[in-house]
């Protein structure tokens, strides 16, 4: 690794952090405590410091707060509404990110984000220290200092992801040292990479099993899957266009005439990646996970069609089950359940409940889910013979009748794009008129029916005035259980860990690599097919094969590639994954289409299901914001910290 200082932790970019953790974890080191051998005077004060060192995980999955979940996937009413507040992560989506006060600023921890920095110098104290404990026996320390040694890691590619090139705080400066010591220097793409997969690779050795992790009180912390499959996906990352011959950034060289991007493309760094996926993959079937296929009890009496969408929605709502990898346990996923579900019930005088409708799926991402026979519907024969994909905006003739009852409600009219669609759409998309099964009713045709959404103006589940809506007239239902319960007045949500990695997402990450070595083999077909058999289609080859226009696309690396591409779009839609998948595709021009919805101001279906081109903000994304830009304070407080391109 060339000319890395490990001699820095009191940085400039962070010198007037004061001590602090969020409000889940106690202080460890009081106000103008400057004798740090008290925090670990006995085992009870070291592990309030542990806790300090997950506090500054980052609130993946939040709604609000993490960029991830803002991009072109959804669209929220506070962008347009003129009232209320808008999300910082919306304020990125549509290109407001500033370099005088940047948004969800990980590298400063301003703006409702902590400093990734923070984080690091505190897991620097913690390993530094932690021998000092005297009270604590052998095992339990390696245990703790893995732990740390992870999450120190883990900050260091959290903001890689955001900013690129990064500094490399391996160890902590004393107070005493001279401010040219603290001038930190971007370490090379390569470095970085190295840095982190390497810290990564050395935790694994005295991190528990994951059946070793205590679910009542333990149920979060890392184990020996979570520093795999988080390797794994950094030197994805580190393969992929944005970080693998990256011509655009190759003027990026520092003072020191260190060029920051390598411009060669390596293969190699696909091989790697490969065989990082793999051996995750290996060692989660080890120790018992597997794409989560359970029935649960509520839905053993119901159709096939709902056990099948209620088990896809289980995969990720069901808690700790046996297809999660890393759940995130600093952010309520309740606060997202409500914000991603219709409103389906109501009282007649007009007092509504908390489903708010916020988090709404544009006509866009509809659009991406495949067909019924498994591929894209603008290639699916059988869409293109009958038009619908031509009048797929066009109101049906014919009302929903016979097994159509599952999906769309009975005798009602939507449109052809609500029809003959994948499972996964189903069990993913709340849209007008469509079939609610769960929210507290788990039977069909009786007294107790499944509920329906109807998100014309007036309706249940429509635009109310100044009441929760969605702006484009879909719900992301995926995003919550179907045992969410829903009253008059009142919802109530089923809280899970929001998934950082499962192991669907492994898969897909390892198929990619694979393609990008060797093209199209039957390895990559299977690893891609695991998730389409679960989601009740038929594999890759098949689907392409019986239902394309274009049956020879699965045959070549591009083509996989392309369809690797919508599978994981599809597979993992509103988990927060292609934010920074389109980065690391280097495809962040597709945010520059414009989002559309429907038009929730129309009362009747004519007027409703006319598609509405949503208001844009009118920025277009380029190269410059693939990455964050640097606080412009701290390059005039380090001469050796160079912007990131355009800021």
């Amino acid at each position: 690794m060339k000319n890395i200082n490990k001699k820095i932790a009191v940085l400039i970019i962070v010198i007037n952090c004061i001590w602090s953790c969020s409000d889940d974890y106690l202080d460890v080191v009081p106000d103008n405590v400057a004798v740090i051998e008290h925090a670990f005077r006995s085992r009870n004060e070291a592990e309030k410091f542990l806790f300090t060192c997950y506090s500054y995980r980052p609130e993946i999955g939040a709604v609000d707060r993490d960029p991830a979940m803002a991009s072109d996937e959804t669209f929220k009413r506070y962008e347009t509404n003129g009232g209320g507040f808008t999300w910082d992560n919306t304020q990125i989506a549509l290109g407001f990110q500033s370099v005088t006060d940047p948004i969800l600023n990980a590298w400063d921890g301003q703006r409702n984000s902590e400093s990734a920095w923070k984080g690091i110098r505190d897991c620097n104290i913690f390993l530094e220290n932690i021998e000092l404990v005297q009270d604590m026996g052998d095992t339990e320390m390696k245990r703790w200092i893995a732990e740390v040694k992870f999450l120190k890691a883990y900050y260091h590619y959290y903001l890689f992801k955001c900013y690129g090139p990064i500094p490399i705080i391996d160890e902590n400066l004393p107070t005493s040292a001279e401010e040219e010591e603290m001038w930190v220097y971007r370490e090379p793409v390569d470095d970085a990479v190295n840095y982190i997969t390497t810290l990564m690779l050395e935790s694994v050795t005295d991190l528990p099993n994951a059946a070793e992790v205590v679910e009542g009180t333990e149920a979060g912390r890392i184990d020996k899957l979570i520093a795999y499959a988080i390797r794994a996906e950094v030197l994805v990352y580190a393969a992929s266009p944005l970080f693998n011959g990256n011509t655009d950034y190759g003027f990026m060289v520092d003072n020191r005439g260190e060029k920051l991007f390598p411009q060669s493309y390596d293969e190699n760094k696909w091989v790697l990646a490969a065989e990082a996926c793999k051996a995750a993959i290996d060692i989660c079937h080890t120790q018992g996970k597997s794409l989560y296929d359970i029935v649960d009890p509520l839905v053993l009496n119901a159709n096939p069609i709902f056990q099948l969408q209620t088990t896809y929605r289980e995969a990720i709502c069901a808690r700790w089950n046996k297809e999660l990898i890393w759940g995130n346990t600093r952010y309520d996923s309740r606060f997202l359940s409500s914000r991603a579900q219709a409103r389906l019930v109501r009282l007649d005088a007009g007092t509504l409940n908390q489903a708010a409708e916020e988090y709404s799926p544009t006509i866009n991402m509809v659009e991406k889910y495949y067909s019924s026979n498994g591929v894209p519907i603008n290639e699916d024969l059988d869409w293109l013979t009958n038009n619908w994909y031509g009048d797929r905006f066009k109101i049906r003739d014919e009302s929903a009748n016979g097994d159509e009852k599952y999906y769309v409600e009975e005798g009602k009219y939507t449109v052809n794009l609500h029809f003959n669609r994948e499972p996964r759409f189903y069990a993913s998309v709340g849209f007008d008129k469509g079939v609610y099964f769960g929210n507290g009713y788990y039977e069909f045709d009786t007294n107790r029916n499944v509920k329906y959404a109807d998100f014309l103006k007036g309706q249940v589940s429509g635009y109310q005035g100044g009441s929760g809506y969605s702006i484009t007239g879909y719900t992301a239902k995926k995003m919550h259980s179907f045992k969410n319960a829903q009253t008059n007045t009142a919802v109530s949500a089923e809280f899970f860990p929001f998934p950082i990695m499962r192991l669907a997402d492994l898969y897909l990450l390892y198929a990619e690599s694979l393609n990008e070595v060797n093209g199209p083999t039957a390895e990559v077909f299977t690893y891609i097919d695991l998730i389409r058999n679960r989601a009740g289609l038929d594999g890759v080859q098949e689907s392409w094969n019986n239902h394309s226009s274009n049956p020879n696309k699965p045959n070549s690396k591009t083509g996989l590639r392309d369809i690797i591409h919508q599978e994981r779009g599809i597979e993992l839609a509103f988990e927060g994954k292609r934010f920074w998948d389109i980065r690391r595709w280097k495809k962040i021009t597709d945010m520059n289409n414009q989002p559309k919805g429907w038009n929730v101001q129309g009362s009747i279906k004519e007027d409703f299901y006319k598609v509405r081109l949503l208001p844009k903000i009118p920025i277009s994304f380029s190269t410059k914001d693939y990455f964050w830009p640097i606080k412009e304070s701290n390059l005039s407080t380090n001469a050796n910290l160079i912007q990131n391109y355009g800021w």
